[in-house]
Parts: structure tokens; sequence; C-alpha cells
């Protein structure tokens, strides 16, 4: 069984041998494609023999052999230290299931050129994020003692080689409210239900607010837990929330700006839980309409979906009342306004110089009436050259007083540039000229 994500089901899957192509059985949709050349092919070795190139594939009936099943042994054994350590719940339910994993990685080969311990933790964060277990990925690295970057590179490979690319255990969101529980007792020592449930609260409207967006899980509960901490007597600083959730001092401060751009930001802490409370989302009763979502044979509940992926929408989105636009549709806003705005300082720009030019011409059409006055008083041609002078415009002669002092400055540069210029020649003549002597 292989995940289509066209027919958004674990389907089973069609392999052609000759093609070399394996797609779903259902839709037909292409998974895999490599060309293998049928026909045996030789090969010299070392010594100069020729060998058969390829390995011998056994099937399904040859059983194992030893060395598999000792591989096989030592990744569960890795596993088991790894789900110990970290204290994973789910018993052998979660240890199965990453095993199984683990076994897929070993048929395709996964294992050669790394390390055990690397496979069997990304394996088992592949079951954590199936079963929504609260584990991040750099609590494996840390475990073992690793980067977190070169477990990510293994796990994203993983993915890439079982072909879990667009299955939901890769694509779906991670939720934040998962790990609330999890860090307030790591950062207190205990379990304390009010903090948990404050923090819970801030999340949803967090998720609101379309913060969950391309953002890490672990900032958020810094977040949230810091300022569920604070609102509950407990005196933690931004350092201690850091390494709780792993996250550096800069980023949870940034998610504490974002959330106080919010509307729920402005509020204290009492407005803000009877505002949760009344923003509580109850369940919609059954009515009639058409179902949108992928189960079309299910029963209506609410908004176009099932009941399943209405309460799937309600824990990622958070709720349905309250909280902001999407960012998408905020730029869009933002980039409309903006326009619409330089549209308008355009338009008053063009009318205050259409009011300047008519007021330009209007003067020099009630000029020349008062100039030929003082022609034929003075007789003079000059003077009536003068007279017919249009006046300046004061933008043109502030651009024009601007360009005399830029030129004024320019031309002080070049002559301390030169003045500099000749007396470095100075000073290196006079060198010259004692070391002669």
């Amino acid at each position: 069984m292989v995940f289509c994500a066209h027919c958004q089901d674990d389907c089973p899957y069609i392999q052609d041998p000759d093609n070399g192509i394996t797609c779903c059985g259902m839709c037909g949709k292409v998974f895999d494609e490599h060309i293998f050349e049928v026909g045996p092919t030789f090969v010299k070795n070392s010594s100069g023999q020729s060998e058969i190139a390829g390995k011998i594939i056994e099937g399904v009936g040859s059983g194992c052999s030893i060395s598999r099943e000792r591989t096989e042994a030592k990744g569960r054994d890795e596993i088991w230290q790894i789900v110990h350590g970290l204290h994973v719940s789910g018993g052998d339910d979660i240890i199965c299931t990453a095993h199984n994993f683990y076994k897929l990685a070993l048929d395709n080969d996964f294992t050669k050129g790394r390390r055990t311990s690397h496979v069997a933790a990304a394996c088992l964060y592949i079951a954590c994020r199936r079963g929504e277990k609260p584990y991040l990925l750099i609590d494996f690295s840390d475990h073992l003692q690793i980067s977190v970057y070169v477990l990510g590179g293994v796990f994203l490979q993983l993915c890439q080689v079982l072909l879990l690319g667009e299955h939901p255990i890769v694509q779906k969101l991670v939720d934040p409210s998962l790990f609330i529980h999890r860090f307030t007792e790591r950062l207190l020592g205990k379990r304390d239900n009010a903090v948990s449930d404050t923090a819970l609260r801030i999340v949803a409207s967090m998720k609101r607010d379309w913060m969950q967006t391309g953002r890490k899980p672990s900032g958020l509960c810094g977040a949230a837990l810091y300022i569920a901490a604070l609102s509950h007597g407990y005196d933690y600083t931004k350092a201690d929330i850091a390494a709780v959730v792993h996250v550096c001092e800069a980023t949870l401060f940034k998610r504490l700006v974002e959330f106080e751009n919010t509307d729920s930001g402005s509020l204290t802490i009492e407005d803000f839980l009877a505002k949760a409370d009344e923003e509580t989302v109850p369940n919609c009763p059954a009515k009639y309409g058409e179902v949108l979502c992928e189960h079309k044979g299910a029963e209506y509940f609410s908004h176009g979906l099932c009941e399943e992926c209405h309460y799937n929408f309600t824990e990622l989105s958070g709720g349905l009342e309250g909280g902001a636009d999407p960012p998408a549709f905020q730029r869009a806003e933002k980039k409309r306004h903006d326009a619409a705005k330089r549209a308008k300082d355009s338009s008053v720009v063009d009318a205050t110089l259409c009011e300047l030019h008519s007021s330009d011409v209007e003067h020099n059409i009630m000029s020349p009436g008062k100039n030929c006055v003082g022609k034929s008083s003075t007789g003079s041609s000059s003077q009536t050259a003068n007279d017919f002078e249009a006046p300046i415009n004061p933008e043109v002669e502030v651009k024009m007083v601007k360009l005399i002092l830029i030129l004024e400055i320019f031309l002080i540069l070049m002559m301390w540039r030169l003045t500099g210029i000749f007396t470095m020649r100075k000073k290196h003549r006079t060198k010259r000229l004692s070391g002669r002597k």
C-alpha cells in the first residue's frame, strides 16, 4: 500500500518490471519511474575476471538471511533505547510502527552509508508525527548528541525514498497545542493545568490570527508559555523559556511582538480569557446542505463540511470566530491601498501643476498691457524686452538653488582633492631630493 496524493488514500500499487514503473492501482498515477536493463550485465573486477553486475533479489518465500535479521534486531534496539530515553508514550505500538518504517528503509538500502541510530531516530520521528506525539526533531538530535540539520537531512531523504513527500504525515502542519503540556511540565517541574489551559487558549488565538502559518511550533509554544506563566505569577525570563522550547531569544521576542500586534495582544489576561470563553465554538447541529469536503457520502455537519473535517479544521485553525485576515489577503489589501494612495497623490500633484500653469498664463496675459504703458512712456526697446519676461516658477527656483549648491560642493571637493594630490607630490619630491643629498 502506497499513499496516493490524487486518491488521498493508501492504495495498492502496480509495478511494471519491463518498463520500471510503479503506479497507483486505482487512478494510475506514476510514483516512480526507473528504466532497468532486463538482460544480465558483466563487469570486470580488480583481478580482471568477469562477473555478473548487480545483486541477487530474494523472493518473499525465500526467508531472511542471518545478516538481515541481525540488522533488523539492531535497528529495533536503537528505537527501543530512544523511546525509553525520551520517555515516549505508546509502548510497543510506537516501537512496532517505527520498526516497520525501519524495515522499509532497509528494503530500499537506505541504511547503507548511514548510522543506524540516525535512521532509527528518523523512523521514530515519522511514527511520532503519525501518532501526534509531542516530540520535535530537535529532541531526538539532543538525545543522540548530533546536529538537528544532519538528522533533518536523513528524515527528508527517508521521506523521499518511502514516497511520503505528499503524505499528510509530512504535509500536515504540526499542531503547537500538542507540546504545551510537555513544555509546561518541563518549565515548572510539575503539572499546572491553569498555566497549560491559558497557554492553549493563547495558541488558539495565534491560530486564528494566522501566526501558525510558516512558523515552527516551538516558537509559538514559547511565546504562549511565557505569557501564561507571567499571568499566573511565575517569574521566568525569556532565556528560561528559550532553553525549554529550544529556540533563541530573538525568535521568542519576534513571536511576542507579532502577538502584541494582534487584537488579542492589547487585552488584559482577564479580558482575554473572557473573550476566549465567548468564542468557544459549540457543537453545530446537523443541517441540510451540500458536503464540499472529500467525504461526499458523509452527513452534512456545518460550513459545507462533515463532522470529522469540521473538527479537523477547528483544531487546525483555532476556531471559526474572530481572528485576523490571512497574510496573503493582508498583502493584497496593502498593495491595493498603496496603489490607491499613489493615484490620489499623483492626481493632487497634477491638479496643483495645472493651477500653477493657469496662473502663469493669466499673469503673462495681464502683463503686456502694463508693459505697453511702460513702453510708450520710455520708448526703450530693452525695457520692453525685460517687461515681457515671465516670472520664475517657485519650484523651478528651488531646483536651481539646489543645483547651484551641488555644483559648489562638487567644486570644493575637487579643489580639496587636487590640493591633497599636490601636497603628496610635494612631499614625495622633497623625500627624493633629501635622499639624493
